[in-house]
């Protein structure tokens, strides 16, 4: 069980310490709320000041219609809304807004971080796998987590370690920020990421 994110960017959030939401501590940004249209559940892109005569266009001819088809599926449509909100949240970035806040912000981060840890991310070859964390490519600098953990816990004599949430908080919004700082570098100037909640 856990939380994922796709789109541009591919990965799972670290459990128990990242947020679902941690790109907007990274740059200036707001989140979008998902919707989906009842029924059919194809994608809604919703204007929640402004949702008259919205249906799904695509599944149905007008806008009773598609009302007929989710009375029929649920049994009724108590509040007359033919969308509902999803689980998730979506983050649109682009390199001209986005690119130098988050260089900078990334910076600040490394500043934090153990030089042992940030130098396995400078080992990392500029690729595309960089895109998908499930590729492996950040398995070296979780190692180095790890290992700074244990040795806390080899000199405190204790079960627990000595390297606190917020620190391991840091290296996974790190590990984001490295995601998002290499698809704005590369791709074509936008970074589109959608966020399970």
């Amino acid at each position: 069980m856990g939380r994922f994110y796709h789109g541009s960017i591919e990965g799972k959030f670290w459990f128990g310490v990242q947020s679902s939401d941690d790109i907007s501590n990274l740059v200036t940004i707001k989140h979008e709320m998902s919707y989906s249209w009842k029924s059919c559940h194809c994608c809604a892109e919703i204007d929640i000041d402004n949702n008259e005569d919205k249906y799904c266009n695509d599944c149905y001819e007008s806008k009773e219609e598609h009302e007929e088809s989710v009375i029929e599926e649920d049994g009724e449509n108590e509040d007359n809304c033919l969308y509902y909100e999803e689980q998730s949240i979506s983050y649109h970035l682009d390199k001209e807004s986005h690119y130098d806040e988050l260089k900078k912000n990334m910076d600040i981060l490394k500043s934090k971080i153990d030089p042992k840890i940030t130098d396995e991310f400078d080992k990392i070859e500029q690729n595309d796998k960089i895109l998908d964390a499930f590729t492996g490519v950040f398995d070296n600098s979780l190692k180095k987590l790890n290992e700074i953990e244990k040795e806390k816990e080899e000199e405190n004599n204790k079960n627990e370690s000595d390297v606190n949430k917020d620190y391991i908080e840091l290296v996974a919004r790190y590990t984001l920020g490295y995601q998002l700082e290499y698809c704005l570098r590369t791709t074509e100037d936008d970074c589109y990421v959608n966020c399970e909640c």
